[in-house]
């Protein structure tokens, strides 16, 4: 690490970040064409990101075994490899069931450079520093949502959308290949011998295995399953599609205040993290209580302010949370190993939610729902046993 310069293995974290699950940004630009080009309805389209979750829940222990093991820098070229040529594939499927193929190959490679191993990295590298380096790295998602529509939508204005696909992903795959190279060091500081590393199976046995990952598992897909709910609740709200937008704009200008705040306070709160997380919750909590019974944009902009800066601040949170409790030379294990518990909610939230809507013609009861369960996890972070370190 000496020929290193110190926080460039994060930087390349965040661009992992920002040309992994920040694509994911973009996905909408592609729906409407694949609809018409295939002749099947948005919904069925509207399944696609399923197997974001499915991929890493199912390969996601294995993959953290392989990441404790395997040098990081070959696991991080091979998913990039694997990810963008199956974007450039799919710019040729002759097939919806190609594009699907397609798809999950995508997802493959997005899971071998994604969180369990790029989070595991940052763990294994900066010890001590771990929640900056965290918190830098989830900072490439909000990038992607700031750079990469403006861009697609500009390539769609001036090609189909298969030579967009195909653009893209030959640009975006020069970039990761540069930036792993770059600062991805060779063998990972921190880990050691497969022979020697602690029993893996033992980080079943705690009790703070499975707090955490229950706790980030209603977290997350809360976020996600709002996230879904947005656009149409201001719509039953009565403000327009631009007024939406901006909102948006500034829950994710939030989130990215959040996850600074979270590099700023992390490294200092180390020993008291899980009150911390529980701060995040609970302002979560209050936004959606302020967003429940907003009825003007003065009112929504806090609400998304609120959730913004909680949700960004939280997105960092599963791994440094782990980093407290368990040993860095099996922290990918332990990442990869809680992502099952993601699957549940993960793939019943936001279709409930929807059926909610449909039902009711109101999201308010969804919302409750969310606070409930945002509850739910704020207890169970604040069962955590003291720290282990």
């Amino acid at each position: 690490m000496q020929s290193i310069k110190p926080w460039l293995p994060a930087l390349t974290g965040m661009c992992c970040f920002a040309l992994g699950p920040g694509i994911m940004s973009i996905y909408g630009f592609f729906v409407e064409p694949l609809s018409k080009e295939f002749d099947v309805g948005v919904a069925v389209l509207n399944t696609g990101p399923v197997a974001l979750l499915l991929v890493p829940g199912l390969l996601g222990p294995t993959i953290g075994k392989l990441a404790d093991r395997l040098p990081i820098r070959s696991i991080l070229l091979a998913g990039a490899t694997v990810a963008m040529f199956s974007l450039f594939a799919i710019g040729h499927a002759p097939s919806l069931v190609c594009v699907a193929l397609g798809f999950l190959g995508f997802s493959l490679g997005l899971t071998l450079y994604g969180p369990v191993v790029v989070n595991g990295l940052m763990v294994k590298v900066y010890p001590g520093r771990e929640a900056r380096a965290l918190a830098l790295v989830a900072i490439g998602i909000s990038l992607a949502s700031v750079t990469l529509p403006p861009l697609v939508g500009s390539l769609l204005g001036a090609y189909d959308w298969r030579v967009t696909l195909q653009v893209l992903a030959i640009g975006l795959l020069i970039l990761l290949w540069l930036a792993i190279l770059a600062g991805t060091p060779h063998t990972v500081v921190g880990a050691v011998p497969s022979e020697h590393l602690p029993d893996a199976g033992e980080f079943y046995r705690k009790r703070a295995f499975w707090l955490i990952g229950l706790c980030v598992a209603m977290a997350l897909n809360a976020s996600i399953v709002l996230a879904v709910c947005y656009p149409p609740l201001f719509a039953s709200r009565g403000f327009t599609v631009s007024e939406a937008g901006w909102f948006l704009a500034v829950a994710g200008l939030s989130g990215l205040v959040g996850k600074s705040g979270l590099a700023w306070l992390g490294d200092a709160t180390r020993r008291y993290v899980k009150w911390l997380a529980a701060a995040m919750l609970l302002l979560q909590i209050a936004g959606l209580i302020v967003l429940l019974g907003a009825i003007d944009g003065s009112q929504v902009i806090l609400a998304v302010c609120l959730l913004g800066f909680g949700s960004g601040a939280f997105i960092p949170m599963h791994p440094y949370l782990n980093s407290r409790y368990f040993d860095a030379a099996i922290i990918s294990q332990v990442n990869g190993a809680q992502m099952p518990l993601f699957l549940p909610l993960g793939l019943v939230g936001a279709p409930l939610a929807g059926y909610v809507f449909d039902q009711t013609g109101s999201y308010e009861w969804v919302l409750i729902a969310l606070a409930v369960i945002l509850g739910m996890a704020a207890l169970l972070v604040l069962r955590l046993p003291p720290q282990d370190k």
